[in-house]
């Protein structure tokens, strides 16, 4: 048997949604209605953060740091049972800000996505409806929520984020479990990303 080969599996890639469909999706969204205005800012939050859709369901306004805009999750709530921060843009802050107007208006639950019932809202709940939403905005994907999170990790890494930071906000036990996960770039990902790097172009003129 020494001389028997390994066969090789073929990588599979990440769920990745592309800009469009990231478009398409968030523009699908009716916000008048409870429910869909805190889904879709559940999505934007799990996309700019890292966040696993288990511990973004159990955050509440205390985890959250609106001046630093930074969230908390106690070590009882990630997967790694070690507390850790996670931060949000000026973007999302605005977002959340306006959610969180609107949230008050119907529950006073400390969780920051409740039920309009002020119960905590189920993953299996919330991944039943991401599928209806990615159907209704035309997307003939078989994505699960967790394509944000994928989405998130792989964007931060086109756009220059070193490894070893971006394996701290995902909360992962080590360096090589993040490049495992995630160094799976296409072609096509590696000319743009090239493009901030070219030699030639960044030489003084």
């Amino acid at each position: 048997t020494a001389e028997v080969k390994e066969l090789k599996n073929e990588r599979k890639g990440r769920e990745y949604l592309e800009d469009e469909e990231i478009e398409k999706l968030m523009k699908s969204f009716d916000r008048s209605l409870y429910k869909e205005h805190r889904d879709s800012m559940i999505i934007m939050l799990l996309m700019d953060t890292g966040m696993r859709l288990g511990e973004c369901l159990q955050v509440t306004t205390e985890d959250l740091d609106m001046e630093d805009r930074t969230i908390c999750l106690p070590a009882e709530n990630t997967k790694g049972r070690r507390t850790r921060y996670v931060f949000f843009s000026v973007k999302t802050a605005k977002s959340l800000q306006r959610w969180l107007r609107y949230k008050d208006r119907y529950t006073s639950s400390k969780l920051l996505f409740p039920k309009k019932s002020g119960l905590p809202l189920e993953i299996h709940s919330f991944e039943s409806s991401f599928k209806r939403y990615l159907g209704r905005a035309g997307i003939d994907k078989a994505y699960s929520p967790h394509a944000l999170r994928n989405n998130f990790a792989k964007r931060c890494l086109m756009n220059g984020m070193d490894i070893y930071t971006l394996s701290r906000i995902l909360g992962h036990s080590s360096v090589s479990v993040t490049e495992n996960a995630y160094l799976d770039l296409t072609d096509r990902d590696l000319r743009h990303r090239y493009q901030n790097f070219s030699p030639i172009e960044n030489m003084r003129k």
